[in-house]
């Protein structure tokens, strides 16, 4: 088949993947591409990656951000035309892409997420990892919805089952009252035994536990560094307990007490490596 001078053929094996992982991931490094592609048999040869890259920077279907504050590298994000092209494929996609949005916060949230996505990756136990794209599109577009945009649902495959949970990560702290109404609406979420947060530091763990208190059912939170770390074996609190547990001993039946008075728990000591 010819094609036009100036056009460009997609490969559905090694093109579409990247546009997908970008419109997926929102913002994305260059490394952490390249690894997601490895982690998927669409990429062995660094060159030809880089190379592939290139050729949908220069035909417009992808946006390079070079951002000076950051340690990251180059950061890509998917173009109007890039998301264009995954619609016609049929991509979910709900609307305009918040790729306009580079202030140094809104990237590093994007990018602290892949790691977290990265690391549950290499551990082999992940089965499905739904982005915060496809649950907006279903959302906004049907009225099978989730109560909340999670940052993403996740299902993994621990000893030959499945488990499935709503996955947040708070990198700082929103105002208090936007926890009122986020608590309404994971009191009504029925769609996940558990929700997840992972947070950025010990401060905002124990902010977020005291905000999430009065929810009537379970929140769970854990540290970023110890996902990273440690993966589901991750140590968490509740909103429900000052103990901890491990977050796989959650997902395969475990508990934690529940509190029996409504006075605040004490502080227990937090998490470290």
């Amino acid at each position: 088949m010819r094609y036009l001078k100036g056009s460009i053929a997609l490969s559905d094996t090694k093109d579409y993947p990247i546009l997908r992982r970008v419109l997926h991931c929102t913002f994305v490094s260059s490394g952490q591409l390249f690894q997601f592609m490895k982690l998927d048999y669409c990429a062995s040869s660094r060159n030809a990656f880089n190379n592939r890259v290139r050729r949908l920077l220069a035909h417009q279907l992808l946006i390079k951000h070079e951002i000076s504050t950051m340690n990251r590298g180059v950061v890509y994000s998917i173009s109007p035309a890039g998301a264009s092209e995954l619609i016609g494929k049929g991509e979910y996609y709900s609307g305009p892409i918040e790729s306009g949005r580079t202030s140094n916060g809104h990237v590093q949230h994007a990018l602290e997420l892949n790691d977290i996505h990265l690391a549950l990756k290499l551990t082999g136990e992940l089965a499905r990892w739904t982005p915060e794209s496809d649950i907006r599109s279903r959302n906004e577009l049907t009225n099978i919805g989730f109560v909340k945009d999670y940052d993403a649902t996740v299902a993994v495959r621990i000893d030959g089952r499945e488990h499935q949970f709503a996955l947040e990560y708070e990198r700082t702290p929103k105002a208090k009252r936007h926890y009122v109404a986020i608590r309404k609406r994971v009191e009504a979420a029925t769609e996940f035994g558990h929700i997840l947060y992972l947070v950025s530091n010990h401060d905002l763990l124990s902010f977020l536990v005291r905000e999430f208190y009065d929810c009537s059912r379970a929140v769970y939170f854990g540290l970023r560094s110890d996902f990273l770390y440690e993966a589901l074996s991750l140590p968490v609190r509740s909103s429900c307990s000052p103990l901890s547990i491990t977050f796989r001993s959650l997902l395969t039946g475990g508990s934690l007490a529940l509190k029996s008075s409504r006075s605040k728990p004490a502080q227990a000591p937090l998490f470290t490596h």
